[in-house]
Order: structure tokens, then C-alpha cells, then sequence
């Protein structure tokens, strides 16, 4: 399949996923046909997934924010698969730093907040300090800006 199915995947990827087959095909040299079948077997890998955007008011989040805590490194992976699991955290990473696990975390209200601050986070022995950043406004999300009306430039 040529260069551009190397490991990274189509370098046209990083288009808008607005972007058709057709497009996709004019961007790689291949065949609409073999887009398809590239993007399916980039799915099939988990190479490829789909993360969308939207306004999360829409979903009655009204309230952000950062969390960063310190674990002890003996707990840390357990504290952070425990975290991926609750529903109110968007993101969680572990970081290096005084404080080794980030999270993002999305409520409907400054009480939803609260309470899960207090109620699940408060639970947990391992976490030994919590600092939590309300998210005033959000400029940027994920992914990168590109300039307007301007795909990337094909690298070979």
C-alpha cells in the first residue's frame, strides 16, 4: 500500500474527518475502494478511533475542572485504572512532577463537583493530596489548528 500506510498511518489522517473518500483517495494516489479498506483495517487494529468533540453543555456539564494529585508510586496504576472508570473524568493521565496523576473532570453543577470531589475522590486512601483548577473558559480543545481552508502538505 505504499509509504503513506506506514505505521502513523495516511499523512491525510489529520484532515478534518468531514474529509470524503474520495478526497482521502485524491490526497494518498489510492483508490477510494482502498481507503475504505485502509481506514476499516486501521479501525480493526484500534490504529484509528474516533474521538468527538461537541459542547458539553449538551450533555448538562456546566462545570470543569483540573484535578492533580500525588500517589504513591506503588498505587498510582491502580488509582489511575480506578479513575478511568468514573464517568465524571474525561481524561486522566499519569504525569511526572509533585503531582503524578492528571484528570479532567466534567459535572453538571459546582455541587455535582463537590460531591464527587468529596465523595468518590475523598475515598480513595492513596491519593494524598488533591488540587482541583475550575476550568473557566476553554479556547482550545484536542486537536491541532490547522489554517483555515488549508489541508497539510503531503510529506514523503
Amino acid at each position: 500500500m505504499g509509504a503513506a500506510a506506514g505505521a502513523s498511518g495516511p499523512w491525510s489522517l489529520r484532515w478534518p474527518g468531514r474529509a470524503s473518500l474520495s478526497s482521502l483517495a485524491a490526497a494518498t494516489g489510492w483508490s477510494p475502494a482502498t481507503v475504505a479498506r485502509r481506514l476499516e483495517q486501521l479501525r480493526a487494529d484500534g490504529r484509528l478511533f474516533f474521538d468527538v468533540e461537541l459542547d458539553s453543555t449538551l450533555l448538562g456539564v456546566t462545570t470543569q475542572a483540573l484535578l492533580w494529585m500525588a500517589v504513591a508510586p506503588a498505587h498510582l496504576d491502580q488509582v489511575a485504572r480506578a479513575l478511568a472508570r468514573h464517568p465524571e473524568l474525561a481524561f486522566v493521565a499519569a504525569v511526572t512532577g509533585p503531582h503524578n496523576l492528571t484528570a479532567h473532570a466534567l459535572c453538571s453543577d459546582p455541587a455535582a463537583l463537590h460531591r464527587y470531589l468529596t465523595e468518590r475522590l475523598g475515598t480513595l486512601k492513596a491519593i494524598h493530596t488533591l488540587e482541583t483548577a475550575p476550568v473557566l473558559r476553554t479556547l482550545k480543545m484536542a486537536g491541532p489548528l490547522l489554517p483555515a481552508g488549508k489541508p497539510p502538505t503531503r510529506r514523503r
